[in-house]
């Protein structure tokens, strides 16, 4: 249903021979339009995809932050080593 406040608006979306023979049956047994049943699918399945677009998008940052604390912690460590003797030739006298 299209509310006064909010105009639909076009979109234009490529589909397989397939997909709209599907959808042309279906509209044509229910005497709906094919409208009626993209604007259906995809107000459904929205969700899931947002869904797991912010579970990938947080398991990103999750894993780039532990790659930086990561860093930042042993940095400091492998910058203290004490550095070996090349003259020494790594054996202790």
């Amino acid at each position: 249903m299209q509310s006064p406040q909010q105009p639909n608006h076009v979109v234009s979306v490529r589909l397989t021979a397939d997909i709209i023979k599907r959808l042309d049956a279906l509209s044509e047994r229910t005497d709906r339009s094919r409208g009626v049943y993209l604007r259906s699918a995809i107000t459904r399945m929205l969700p899931t995809l947002e869904a797991e677009h912010w579970s990938q998008t947080s398991a990103e940052y999750e894993s780039d932050y532990f790659k930086q604390e990561f860093i930042q912690l042993t940095t400091p460590l492998l910058d203290n080593q004490p550095s070996e003797d090349p003259t020494r030739g790594g054996q202790d006298t």
